[in-house]
């Protein structure tokens, strides 16, 4: 006789496996080098890619734990062919992003992918457990700071009230042994005359005391308006400076050829990006040989750029008639309208690096505003920095007659009238 179950077993088959789908996903660990998936995660895919937030594709810190470790092998290397194949995932990740393309990376080996992979579970930290110099180090746990400030404060009224206590206990006793009557803090006006008096007094010194403080830190308020240091805005373009200027070797002024011979660096127009892209569509990687190779799909930033001036890549030409859209890139660097800066002033005449007031940007991935820009920082390079007289002819008369006023020893931009208020605020 078999045993029939009152119900079918059916939902509760896929009841628990959609319980237990997302511990199976989590429960894999990634074998791999997360040192080295760093260094291929910031060259392959953080232009589009973040760990802890959206950028123009999810955030992957969590990836290993919604995607299984096949799954992500072969999205990663072709994910048109893995859409081709009719895979239900992988189409609706494609509809999700409105049929954004991702490139294909097939030079990339399994392992660096797992290397990736791994770099996204750890965020570049070793793992529990990880080995140093061949012996296990079982790391601690993280726990947030906790405040202890309530406790503290609780603590030292207590032993205040005890301070007290023990005070009066003291006097009392001292009272006791000359046969006077004991002190009740209740009846003893006193007391608590003198108490009120002294705790106006004390209350009248911290009164002071904290208004100095709030003043100093309104002052340091009142000077910190409109400085935008580290200001890093979310640009419509993931253009990356540490590709370009970094690992590409190109001239900051061939994009911002306007900082040679004007008051303004400019913007690169679309126009000066297609120079290259016109033949660069992100999909090439090079091979042994040095030379450019067809890789798969082209990059989504790039295609943006695309969008922006009409251009065709399939037939190699401008689309006619297109009605060209600006990119509304977001200003970063933004002085104040009442100071003068002449960026050839500084680049042609003064051969000033950008990095001077740039900061690393051939490091950046996302460039950030690095100086603060503020007067005193200006007038402190001014004082600092010494005028280059070799080379350029043009100011030959000037240069002249400043070695001749100073003699051999260095000449700063102060002796040139620069820390005049006038230069800057005319």
């Amino acid at each position: 006789m078999k045993f029939r179950l009152p119900f079918s077993i059916q939902p509760v088959r896929i009841l628990i496996f959609a319980l237990l789908a997302p511990l199976a996903a989590a429960a894999y660990e990634v074998q791999g080098d997360d040192a080295n998936g760093k260094a291929l995660f910031n060259a392959n895919c953080a232009s589009c890619h973040k760990l802890d937030k959206k950028l123009v594709g999810p955030a992957l810190g969590d990836v290993t734990q919604r995607r299984s470790e096949e799954w992500l092998l072969a999205w990663i290397k072709d994910n048109a062919a893995l859409r081709a194949s009719g895979d239900a995932d992988a189409n609706a990740v494609f509809k999700e992003y409105n049929g954004l393309v991702m490139a294909a990376f097939p030079q990339l080996s399994d392992q660096d992918i797992k290397d990736i992979l791994k770099y996204t579970q750890t965020g570049g930290a070793p793992a529990a457990g990880a080995t140093t110099g061949g012996v296990s180090v079982p790391l601690a746990p993280v726990e947030p700071p906790k405040d202890y400030s309530p406790m503290v404060l609780g603590g030292l009224t207590l032993v205040l009230v005890l301070l007290i206590a023990l005070l009066v206990k003291v006097k009392n006793t001292l009272k006791v042994i000359k046969g006077e009557p004991e002190t009740n803090l209740l009846e003893d006006t006193t007391f608590w005359t003198r108490t009120i008096v002294r705790s106006q007094r004390f209350i009248v010194l911290a009164t002071i005391v904290v208004s100095v403080f709030l003043l100093k830190e309104f002052y340091y308020g009142l000077m910190s308006v409109g400085l935008n240091e580290q200001y890093q805005p979310e640009q419509p373009i993931a253009f990356s400076h540490k590709v370009h200027s970094g690992t590409n070797k190109v001239d900051c002024n061939y994009c911002h050829s306007s900082a040679r011979v004007s008051k303004h660096s400019g913007i690169p127009s679309t126009n000066v990006c297609m120079n290259c892209h016109m033949y660069i569509d992100g999909s090439e990687i090079k091979t042994e040989s040095g030379e450019l190779k067809y890789a798969g799909e082209r990059s989504p930033e790039i295609a943006k750029i695309y969008a922006a001036v009409g251009w065709n890549p399939e037939e190699g030409k401008y689309t006619p008639n297109y009605e060209q859209k600006p990119v509304r890139w977001v200003r970063i660097h933004n002085l104040p309208d009442l100071a003068y800066f002449n960026h050839a002033q500084h680049v042609t005449a003064g051969q000033i690096e950008c990095q001077t007031c740039h900061g690393p940007v051939e490091e950046m991935e996302e460039v950030y505003q690095y100086s603060p820009l503020t007067m005193g920082w200006c007038i402190d390079c001014h004082r600092q920095t010494e005028v280059k007289t070799e080379s350029n002819g043009y100011y030959a008369d000037l240069h002249d007659k400043l070695k001749a006023k100073y003699g051999d020893g260095p000449i700063t931009v102060e002796a040139i009238g620069g820390l005049e208020c006038g230069k800057c605020h005319y």
